[in-house]
């Protein structure tokens, strides 16, 4: 059999926050391993900050953080943590422009509490909630204690601006700017098309055989890179446009949808 590896985004594709995973989603992943393909995370969140449900999903491997990590079958392929100095650089910057600064780890996701919007708190509760164990507010840290963090998020206040980070940054990282003024810092040399590239060479699967989903701007390079690229139907319409395969939306049969149609799993 012709092994064909798989690329599932988090949010917005297998999940949102608020909302489950659709049965029908795990359902057609379970086909696929079944059927001898392989299923692989490749989230711009860090390990530290995937929920337990979307473990629970059942997937062979895990290129997070952006492409900072790679894991298969349990074992370490890569992982990149930023110069101390780096960090502190970052939160300065950030706190001086009014922006909420969340570095993210592989074993700790951090919060600057002191700087949260009020609107922000209900999806900090929800990290708590999910991940508690991996949450650490910034501010009380012990002494000498270090951020040990692949890449850095931040939430821009009403009244924030991310100019300067933007010309501090812009050099050393890719900025992608979400919706509600969220960013996500990823390190030049760094993403999920980068994560795969990494994967499919040490795995020696063909770039022919690699699929992928995803919904937003941080998923643009994989989508290209991989040799077929679907958007999902929840995705912005420009986004949508400049993708060769759409599918419908993430809750409305979208992965299960496009997985038929591309033969890899039956009806």
């Amino acid at each position: 059999m012709d092994r064909k590896i798989v690329f599932f985004d988090i949010d917005g594709t297998l999940y949102l926050y608020g909302k489950s995973v659709p049965s029908d989603t795990k359902e057609a992943i379970r086909k696929l391993r079944e059927n001898g393909h392989l299923a692989v995370l490749c989230t711009g969140r860090t390990k530290s900050m995937v929920f337990q449900e979307i473990y629970d999903v059942g997937f062979d491997g895990m290129i997070a953080g952006g492409g900072t990590y790679v894991e298969f079958g349990g074992k370490v392929l890569h992982r990149f943590e930023l110069p101390s100095e780096e960090i502190d650089e970052i939160l300065k910057v950030m706190k001086q422009s009014k922006i909420m600064a969340i570095p993210e780890g592989i074993e700790y996701l951090y919060f600057d509490v002191d700087m949260m919007p009020k609107e922000y708190e209900p999806l900090y509760q929800l990290y708590v909630r999910e991940v508690g164990e991996h949450v650490k507010d910034i501010n009380q840290l012990s002494d000498g204690e270090k951020i040990v963090v692949s890449k850095v998020s931040g939430k821009v206040w009403e009244d924030g601006d991310e100019s300067v980070l933007y010309q501090t940054f812009r050099e050393r990282f890719h900025i992608v700017e979400h919706r509600k003024k969220y960013l996500e810092m990823i390190p030049k040399d760094y993403s999920k098309a980068e994560g795969i590239k990494r994967l499919i060479q040490e795995l020696g699967i063909s770039r022919e055989n690699t699929y992928a989903f995803g919904d937003s701007m941080n998923d643009y390079e994989m989508l290209k890179y991989v040799e077929y690229g679907v958007a999902m139907g929840n995705a912005d319409e420009e986004f949508k446009k400049q993708m060769k395969y759409v599918t419908e939306d993430y809750d409305k049969g979208g992965i299960y949808n496009a997985l038929v149609r591309f033969g890899l799993i039956g009806k």
